[in-house]
């Protein structure tokens, strides 16, 4: 075998390999006499088939085969061994590539290869990045107050309906003559809210009703929606679809919802026992609670403005663009030469920022440790708990969840790229000089309208 590279330029390349018969032959042999072990021909047992009929049915596609792990693993080991940092993978050459003739004993590969420009990963602190930090206002506090004590609430049982309440009690279809109908649905353990309810006529016969009264209503027209009428009745979708009967509710339980007070209670089950004891101490931690939000936001931002600053540096280097394009095309079945073409300078962008990390990596040793990912794991659960409510969490508290994370193969995955990336733009913010600029969450939401 040899194998040979022609440089075209400082971008393009070709490899060369040139194949003998001794180069496969032993293997295709041996592919050959597991195929012989294998087969099943009529007229022979198992695995006593002769050879020269195995060779003669599979011969030129266990050479082809073998001939194409062959050339999979020159290529590998010759861009490995050699060093070559290339962009996307070896295509066949569209000019030097022979048809190729089985009947022939030497063959000869021809690959187009591309080659990674340098990228320009010097930092300096005369460098500018400007980093955005979200004022917290009152009025952001406010809502945030109010928020947390919507989530802390409690059911309390209540005489009265208003409207807003969820209902237990004995739900019993009935007849055209008002009746209970023989054989309908009969759900002794019922219950529903009468907030969701759809239709305002629906909600009026509710309201002021009390355990033990009876209430005649259509539960087909208070809830339109056939999955929530459905687990009303405790019947099949299919089912619901078919029943438009009056029903009789019979109450005895009616509970309301009721938001938490702003007091000790609310402090101590929100932050622990006395660790906040006033309301200006409370209004603290919830800005202070923001603020930290507020800071992904600003993190996030600024790994779109360090990403342009590379990108704005490296704007002169040149992609090979032909061969990319002809990749993207050969990877991926769906795209079209006009997509391609359409959107390349996106592609473009991206191409050079995955060599722009690529180099950054290695000019700054960066690794990631197993501490690195479930960092990454706990601000992850920390976002998905204050979704409900559960603010101020250590990062002991967090580490069960982190750890979970981190046992699921994608999750891991998920958290070794993000991992990657926050050490990333740590080098460019420590090369960097970063401009803080505070800005109010309309202005900032405003940077992304661009």
């Amino acid at each position: 075998m040899n194998v040979t590279k022609n440089q075209i330029d400082d971008l393009n390349a070709t490899i060369k390999i040139q194949l003998d018969k001794e180069d496969y032959a032993t293997r295709v042999s041996d592919a050959l006499k597991d195929y012989q072990k294998k087969a099943v021909i009529d007229g022979f047992r198992k695995g006593k088939t002769p050879f020269g009929i195995i060779k003669k049915m599979y011969g030129k596609a266990v050479l082809i085969e073998e001939i194409n792990k062959l050339i999979g693993e020159s290529l590998s080991n010759y861009i490995q061994e050699n060093d070559l940092n290339i962009l996307g993978e070896p295509l066949p050459s569209e000019t030097e590539q022979k048809e190729l003739n089985l009947d022939e004993e030497n063959f000869e590969f021809v690959y187009d290869i591309a080659l990674a420009p340098v990228m320009n990963v010097k930092l300096s602190k005369r460098e500018k990045v400007p980093y955005y930090i979200i004022k917290v206002d009152d009025e952001m506090i406010d809502k945030q107050i109010e928020s947390i004590c919507k989530s802390n609430g409690e059911l309390i049982s209540v005489d009265t309906i208003e409207g807003s309440e969820y209902v237990k009690g004995e739900l019993i279809e009935l007849g055209e003559d008002g009746k209970p109908k023989e054989g309908g649905i009969h759900v002794e353990d019922a219950s529903l809210s009468v907030e969701h309810m759809k239709d305002e006529e629906q909600v009026k016969i509710f309201v002021g009703k009390q355990v033990g009264n009876e209430v005649i209503f259509n539960p087909s027209k208070a809830y339109p929606n056939k999955t929530d009428y459905a687990a009303l009745l405790q019947i099949s979708k299919e089912e619901a679809e078919h029943v438009t009967s009056d029903f009789c509710f019979i109450i005895s339980e009616i509970k309301r919802y009721v938001e938490a007070e702003v007091n000790q209670a609310l402090f101590d089950k929100i932050y622990g026992e006395g660790n906040v004891k006033s309301v200006e101490e409370f209004r603290a931690r919830v800005k202070e609670d923001l603020a930290k939000q507020f800071r992904a936001h600003s993190e996030y931002r600024l790994t779109v403005d360090a990403r342009d600053k590379m990108l704005k540096k490296n704007e002169d280097v040149v992609l090979p663009e032909a061969f990319l394009k002809r990749w993207m095309l050969a990877t991926n079945k769906e795209l079209t030469q006009e997509a391609v073409d359409k959107d390349f300078n996106s592609y473009r962008d991206e191409f050079k920022w995955q060599l722009i990390k690529g180099d950054m990596i290695k000019e700054n040793n960066i690794k990631v440790e197993d501490e690195d990912m479930k960092a990454v794991g706990r601000e992850v659960a920390a976002a998905q708990l204050q979704q409900y409510g559960l603010y101020g969490l250590s990062d002991e508290q967090l580490d069960g969840f982190a750890v979970r994370l981190l046992e699921n193969e994608k999750q891991r995955a998920s958290l070794y790229d993000r991992a990657l990336e926050n050490k990333i733009f740590s080098v460019i913010k420590e090369g960097v000089k970063l401009e803080e600029q505070e800005i109010s969450m309309e202005d900032f939401g405003k940077l992304f309208e661009k």
